[in-house]
C-alpha cells in the first residue's frame, strides 16, 4: 500500500507538470499568433501600397526634377533634390514613396535615394520649418489635378556628384561620370 501511495503522488505531480507545460505552450502559441497577425497585417499594407503604386503610377508625374548645390539661404552648403509631384488622377494621394536615381551617360545608377516627397517640405519660406520640419508642418495631401513642390537634402550624396553640382557653368569640365540625368520610380502610394 505504501508503494501505491508514492506512485499516486508521483503520478499526480507528473500530471500537474505536464498540464502546466501544456498551458504554458498554449499561451506561448497564442502570443506567437497575435504577433504574427500584426506582422502579416503590416506586410499586407506594405504590399497594398506597392500595388497601389503600380496601378496608379500612370496618374502621377514628377516634373522639373533636378539636383543643385545651394549657395544661399537656410539650405546653404547642402546638396538638394527638388521637383514637383503632379497628381493627374482621380484620388487624393496621402502618402508617396519614390526612388530617384542619378544616372551616368550609359544609364547605370551612380547614386539613388528613397524618400517621401509629401512629408513637410524644405521648400517652405519659414526657417523653423527647415530646422524642425516635423514640428512645423504636417504631411501634405495632393488632390486630383493638382501638384506640390518638394525639396530633399541629400545628406549622403557621393562626392563626385556634389563636386559636379558645385562647379560653375562657365568652368571647363572634365568628363564627369554624372551627366545630370535623373530618373525616378514610384515605390508606394496610399490614398
Amino acid at each position: 500500500m505504501l508503494i501505491k501511495k508514492k506512485s499516486l503522488v508521483v503520478a499526480l505531480i507528473s500530471s500537474l507538470v505536464i498540464c502546466l507545460v501544456l498551458v504554458v505552450n498554449l499561451i506561448g502559441y497564442l502570443i506567437y499568433l497575435e504577433l504574427k497577425d500584426k506582422d502579416l497585417d503590416k506586410a499586407y499594407h506594405v504590399m497594398l501600397h506597392r500595388v497601389n503604386a503600380k496601378v496608379y503610377a500612370k496618374h502621377i508625374e514628377i516634373v522639373k526634377l533636378s539636383a543643385s548645390f545651394e549657395r544661399t539661404g537656410p539650405l546653404s552648403g547642402n546638396t538638394v533634390l527638388e521637383g514637383i509631384v503632379r497628381n493627374d488622377g482621380y484620388k487624393d494621394i496621402s502618402d508617396l514613396l519614390i526612388k530617384v536615381r542619378f544616372l551616368d551617360k550609359d544609364g547605370a545608377v551612380l547614386y539613388e535615394t528613397v524618400f517621401h516627397p509629401l512629408e513637410p517640405s524644405l521648400a517652405s519660406s519659414s526657417i523653423s520649418a527647415v530646422a524642425i520640419p516635423y514640428l512645423a508642418a504636417s504631411k501634405s495631401i495632393i488632390k486630383p489635378e493638382s501638384s506640390i513642390l518638394f525639396k530633399k537634402i541629400l545628406t549622403d550624396c557621393p562626392k563626385e556628384i556634389v563636386l559636379e553640382l558645385k562647379k560653375d557653368s562657365g568652368a571647363p569640365r572634365i568628363r564627369p561620370r554624372w551627366t545630370g540625368k535623373l530618373d525616378y520610380e514610384i515605390l508606394s502610394t496610399n490614398f
